[in-house]
């Protein structure tokens, strides 16, 4: 396919600024470019006295025209963010208070450009593999991952995995299965990791975050790596020995061959669910990541038009009340307690699963034993015992105890205990 002139200007300024970037870049990101269509000059006219430009309906002074239903349910929020178009990019308030949060947690962020603004962080991660991730490409992950990794990189980008086992000898995160999976690969490599962990609830010690991050710049010594930091659980730590930090952070900065892209949002972090805003983050040098900022944006525009300017608007407001950390940490704690009680429930001996270490996020992973299929288990749980939880790969039972009450917490691990015993 010819390249656009627009989409060849694009990647000869970044073959001036960062060239390994250039190299690693799939594809459709070497395709990209964000046009001067109507978005592009509606911005430029949005001084003029009378502008024709945009598709919305407005009172002709750019105020919306809302139905009346919907405006008394959002009675109280200004007009214009609640009913307009979001810039393709996302609403630069938006965009800084993320980054302001980015930089609170760590001085290093402070040398990225703002994020761009995502459909949630599903529509990160696919946003940053169409970037990157060249169809036929190899993903590097752990064996216990989030299973929509397949839909993002499987499915949609035909591509194929290699994976380590997540844990080592001692239970903690397998630094060493990480450096030789990498090695194996020949050529850019694409490696994943999401801490804390979907569907194992682990996070890692400041320790093994540093060992991971020096294997990456390792494997980054003379090829490109494009690292996935998939931040969903940000924050949710239970245990002084788990880190609260970011991989991402550790990366930046290190290598010119290694290219971090940090994939969060408001969804666990604000408790937003419903929110579906979303954010990525290039960790490359400020001209770089302003040109895959513009890349970014014609996906946005190919895909779903622009953010959803009311959610980022209510995130803004949240970001920005003073109460913010004391609330979120308020929820932290909501979620530790169920942890701490988790944790107490599985700590009595049974013969019928091990329980993976876990001391962070959601999730709690447990492996049945010899002879026992996770699914037929998940299926009678349900049938007999009124009781749901999520089956993996045949042997793993996931326990998603961010949605229980603590005195639900028993009587479910007791529920497991008794469907495997008849079994």
């Amino acid at each position: 396919m010819r390249l656009h002139p627009e989409a060849a200007e694009r990647n000869e300024r970044l073959k001036g600024i960062a060239p390994q970037v250039l190299d690693a870049l799939s594809p459709l990101g070497k395709r990209a470019f964000f046009p001067k269509g109507i978005p592009f000059q509606a911005g430029q006219a949005g001084g003029c006295a009378i502008n024709a430009t945009i598709g919305q309906i407005t009172d002709g002074a750019g105020n919306p025209i809302p139905l009346a239903p919907l405006a008394e349910k959002l009675k109280g929020l200004p007009p214009k963010d609640a009913f307009l178009y979001s810039p393709i990019q996302g609403r630069e308030r938006a965009r800084k208070a993320w980054h302001a949060k980015l930089v609170a947690e760590d001085a290093r962020a402070a040398s990225i450009v703002l994020p761009s603004v995502t459909a949630g962080i599903c529509n990160a991660l696919s946003m940053a593999a169409d970037l990157f991730f060249t169809p036929g490409d190899t993903l590097t992950i752990p064996d216990l991952y989030w299973d929509n990794y397949e839909q993002v990189f499987d499915m949609r980008l035909e591509g194929e995995r290699a994976t380590y086992p997540f844990y080592n000898a001692e239970g903690g995160f397998n630094v060493e299965g990480l450096r030789a999976t990498l090695a194996a690969q020949k050529g850019k490599v694409h490696a994943l990791l999401n801490f804390p962990s979907n569907p194992s609830g682990y996070s890692p010690t400041p320790a093994e975050l540093e060992a991971i991050a020096d294997v990456l710049v390792e494997a980054a010594k003379d090829r490109p790596v494009v690292v996935y930091c998939d931040d969903a659980y940000h924050g949710l730590v239970f245990e002084p020995t788990a880190t609260p930090k970011s991989l991402f952070y550790s990366l930046l900065n290190r290598s010119e061959n290694l290219i971090p892209l940090k994939c969060d949002g408001i969804t666990k972090e604000l408790s937003f669910f419903g929110g579906r805003v979303g954010f990525l983050s290039f960790g490359v040098k400020a001209e770089a990541a302003a040109i895959l900022v513009d890349k970014a944006m014609s996906l946005v525009r190919a895909t779903i038009g622009s953010p959803v300017g009311l959610s980022q608007y209510l995130m803004e407001e949240e970001l920005l009340d003073p109460r913010h950390n004391d609330e979120f940490e308020r929820l932290r704690r909501v979620m530790e307690g169920r942890y701490r009680k988790l944790k107490a429930a599985l700590s009595a001996p049974t013969p019928h699963w091990t329980v993976f270490p876990f001391n962070a996020g959601c999730f709690c992973l447990i492996e049945l034993r010899e002879g026992l299929d996770a699914e037929v288990v998940r299926q009678a749980l349900i049938q007999d015992e009124s009781v749901g939880v999520v089956s993996q790969q045949g042997r793993y039972l996931r326990l998603a105890f961010c949605s229980l009450k603590e005195e639900a917490i028993e009587p479910l691990v007791q529920a497991i205990a008794r469907v495997c015993g008849k079994m």
